[in-house]
């Protein structure tokens, strides 16, 4: 593969398709193992740790002696860094790409001061770059939020919350919690350190404690897997087998599974492998109304399905998709427009609807991936019906290195330019 390719022609020319890719370990387990390391003065031992782009700038940032911290685009790792670095660290500055600079961090912020943190926006107020000016411990230990806009607010908090002295309460202000499954698991795997809380429908309560030493060995990443998992629903026949994934799992994505049997895809699992087949029937809904509000990184993926197969869709509780690497609903809107798929968005609600039986045609020009990761690996389930050309491949390594070259090893006509 060359090092920066700018384009990648894909096509997938066979009715059948079999085999055990790779998937990346899970990079949102990855990210709250090395922030539960850091807070535990390194009681945490961590297995199958993830080598997407994301949890390696963490990796570097938690021990880097520089001045000025630069995430990039990782929005996980800025969040997680920002509670972070508030209590621990003077003087530095975080800083990202300028698409970061445009994802708020103000509701994070405003809670990190009421807790005594220090700290200064750079630039615009509510955004990226930050400086920190040094932690003074208040005696509130109590704080409000909005957990509407980003589940990662909470989950940073919710890391450090045993660090402080008496404790912290996170009281929301808004229910429904957006991604709530994220929050969940930052709370399952706390539990593993030994830390006691009382997570009621309104707030979080954890007392000031001491992380007990344990290993996390990190699941294979779903996000990834629902990717791989809907090629296998697009031909007339599909055996694939996923490694190291869970039943049971504390990542919100792997609701794909019941979403994709609608399709007649059939997953079994056993002794943490997850096997899915199809045989040669024909299976599809002719609609889906999914709240994806808990799962809202699924949100592409199911609308290149649903084109493909001319399955109509609604979709809601995708309001966060916005403020993601991209406008993620915007971008959708117009890459499917590009393959005469129409798709209504109502961004203000975080809504959209798909009409049944459109036929995607070939674009005739390239696919864009606005820098973004889940795009890309979206639009690369139009190559199972004709050849296309996505731009920025390099961009998968935010989360799943190894894409392409699992394509490789499935059959899937890969070439770089």
């Amino acid at each position: 593969m060359l090092s920066s390719p700018k384009l990648v022609n894909l096509f997938y020319n066979s009715s059948e398709l079999s085999g055990k890719p790779v998937l990346p370990s899970s990079k949102s387990e990855s990210n709250r193992a090395l922030i539960l390391q850091a807070y535990s003065s390194r009681k945490v031992e961590i297995e199958n740790l993830s080598q997407s782009d994301d949890t390696q700038i963490l990796q570097k940032l938690l021990t880097a002696n520089t001045p000025i911290l630069d995430a990039g685009h990782a929005g996980t790792t800025f969040r997680f860094l920002t509670t972070f670095l508030a209590k621990n660290r003077t003087g530095l500055i975080l800083t990202g790409s300028e698409r970061m600079k445009k994802r708020p961090i103000g509701i994070l912020v405003d809670a990190l001061r009421i807790l005594g943190a220090r700290i200064e926006y750079l630039e615009n107020v509510g955004f990226p770059p930050l400086r920190f000016l040094g932690f003074s411990p208040t005696s509130q230990s109590e704080v409000e939020i909005d957990p509407s806009v980003s589940s990662q607010f909470v989950s940073s908090l919710v890391m450090a919350a045993p660090t402080f002295s008496n404790g912290l309460t996170i009281r929301f202000t808004h229910i429904p919690m957006v991604s709530d499954s994220y929050i969940h698991l930052t709370l399952s795997m706390m539990e593993k350190l030994g830390i006691h809380y009382v997570f009621n429908q309104n707030e979080i309560r954890i007392p000031s404690q001491k992380f007990k030493p344990n290993k996390f060995s990190i699941e294979s990443d779903w996000s990834s897997a629902a990717y791989l998992l809907s090629f296998a629903v697009l031909v007339e026949k599909s055996h694939l087998e996923l490694a190291n994934l869970k039943s049971n799992s504390f990542q919100g994505d792997s609701v794909i599974c019941p979403i994709l049997e609608k399709f007649g895809l059939k997953v079994e699992f056993s002794k943490n492998q997850l096997v899915a087949r199809k045989d040669n029937q024909k299976h599809q809904p002719s609609h889906l109304e999914l709240d994806l509000y808990s799962t809202p990184d699924l949100a592409q993926t199911i609308l290149a399905l649903c084109s493909i197969t001319g399955t109509g869709c609604t979709l809601k509780g995708l309001k966060t998709l916005v403020h993601k690497e991209t406008n993620r609903l915007a971008a959708m809107k117009v890459e499917l427009a590009k393959m005469n798929v129409h798709l209504e968005v109502n961004e203000n609600e975080g809504r959209c609807y798909l009409a049944e039986n459109q036929c995607p045609m070939p674009p005739k020009i390239q696919l864009k991936t606005y820098m973004d990761h889940r795009m890309a690996m979206s639009l690369s389930l139009f190559s199972m019906k004709f050849p296309i050309d996505i731009c920025e491949p390099h961009v998968v390594s935010k989360s799943f290195p190894g894409y392409w070259d699992e394509l490789k090893k499935l059959g899937f006509s890969v070439k770089f330019s």
